[in-house]
């Protein structure tokens, strides 16, 4: 029910599994990173989950946060001000989708 009033208060938004999306907002910056870079951040993400820590966008003040697999093309990560991304330089095709 406390989702619902702050909907409410907020006729500008809708609700989205991922909660409150704001409408008309500005949308993140894309920054398109080399994958040796993307690669860093991946092996940071290993590190960073084991010691409990995490990167800090100093522009919006919010933690960077990604959701990708290995498996991926592409890795992405974001803040609410820019969104971080690469290609996975590890990344090969399923074998039913590669030529032979």
């Amino acid at each position: 029910m406390c989702e619902v009033k702050a909907l409410a208060d907020q006729p500008n938004a809708i609700w989205t599994p991922d909660g409150v999306v704001q409408l008309g907002e500005k949308k993140a910056e894309r920054v398109e990173l080399r994958a040796g870079v993307m690669e860093w951040l991946r092996q940071f993400a290993d590190v960073a989950q084991a010691l409990h820590l995490g990167i800090h966008c100093s522009r919006c003040h919010k933690d960077l946060i990604g959701k990708n697999a290995d498996s991926d093309k592409r890795f992405t990560v974001m803040c609410e001000c820019r969104e971080f991304t690469g290609e996975n330089r590890d990344y090969r095709p399923p074998v039913e989708q590669r030529k032979h």
